[in-house]
Formats: C-alpha cells, structure tokens, sequence
C-alpha cells in the first residue's frame, strides 16, 4: 500500500495523481472547496454517490491516501485490482458485506488512514435520496475516527457503459464540511444489534452530506 502522504507517494503514483486532478478540473470544469480532512490520523471520507466517476473528484481534491469500499465486481476487473490494492481499497460484497471486509476497513483505520465510503450504497440519481446503509455508522462506533461528509453535485450516471459518463464533460462542484458529532452516540453504542442507533448515526451522517448541497 501506498504512503499516507503524496508527498511521500513514488513518482507513478504522483503522475497519476496529478493526470486525475487535470482530468477533473480541465474535462469536469471541477470547483472544490478546501477538503477538511486532517493532515495525519485515521478518518472517513463519506459522500454521495451519482455517477461513476465519484472517487476522482475526492481524489483530486486531496493530497492524503484515500482507500475506498469498492464493490467486489469492480474489484476484480485485470489490471485495476493492481492499482486498488496500491490504494489500500477494501473489497465488498454489495448485498452483505462480509466479516473480512469489515476488518479491512477497521485495519486502515487503525493505521490512521483515510477510508472512502458512499453511506447510500451503489449509484444513484440525484433526485432519488437512498436509505442510509448501517456499516458506516458502525465503522464509525467501533472505532472512534470522525466521519466528514463531502458533497458532489453536478454530475449524474448516464445509462448504459460506465465510460459514457466518465467521457460526458459536465460543471462538478464538491464542498466538505466538518466532522459529524457523533459523541452522544458512541457513548451509548453497545454493539453493532443496537439497530436504533446505528440508524440515528446513519442518517446524521447522510444529512450532513445533503445539508452542504444547500
């Protein structure tokens, strides 16, 4: 897996990275605000999902290691798998993510990374709001590092080939915003059968994503 830093990243690593941040504000015409994330410590990276090329946007408007959930049929797609174990990204099963996924996001977050996770689960329109998925809400309880929303507007999926819409140029706008207080509820948590409150903590989460579209 790659370093925390780019600065610390080897040269390929940083061609691609600065490909990827050319790619989005010269093709997607892409305005980001200052990310919040801090500049060391574990964190989770949360944001809506409305098209594919997504984790770009946060890539290329971060200077740390961002290792994503990615759903296992993306995964395993040839050369790529290469490039996202690099990245230190976690594979999941979409429909129930396994005890191993799990540990692996738990494992970057003890090692004081960045995980990038879409609470809402696969792509969506932006009109349609998704019920939040429990996991993030539970990565957040079990270990403490504070969760900041991130939103993304100005893009949306088109249908069919995932490359149409990596190719369409589009006007993308992202904003962070602060950590999600969550105090309250990691006092209470218990365990991960306290649906409530995973819940509760879920849908802060999402909210917080949804009030920067404001």
């Amino acid at each position: 897996m790659l370093p925390d830093h780019a600065r610390d990243w080897p040269l390929w690593a940083r061609l691609l990275h600065g490909a990827i941040r050319a790619y989005c504000r010269f093709f997607h015409r892409l305005h980001a605000e200052a990310s919040t994330l801090p500049e060391a410590g574990p964190a989770l990276l949360a944001a809506n999902h409305h098209a594919g090329p997504d984790p770009l946007f946060l890539i290329a408007t971060n200077r740390r290691l961002i290792s994503f959930l990615i759903a296992m049929e993306y995964y395993r797609v040839g050369a790529l798998t290469w490039l996202y174990d690099k990245a230190g990204c976690v594979p999941v099963k979409r429909v129930r993510p396994t005890a191993s996924s799990l540990r692996g996001v738990l494992e970057r977050l003890e090692q004081g990374r960045v995980v990038g996770i879409f609470p809402e689960g696969g792509i969506h329109p932006p009109e349609e709001r998704v019920h939040p998925k429990a996991g993030i809400a539970m990565l957040a309880l079990e270990n403490g590092a504070p969760v900041f929303p991130v939103h993304i507007d100005g893009i949306r999926q088109l249908p069919g080939h995932d490359v149409k819409t990596f190719l369409r140029p589009r006007r993308v706008r992202v904003r962070y915003g602060p950590a999600v207080d969550l105090d309250d509820l990691r006092r209470r948590y218990t365990g991960d059968r306290d649906r409530a409150l995973l819940n509760e903590a879920a849908r802060r989460i999402v909210d917080a994503i949804y009030a920067l579209s404001r």
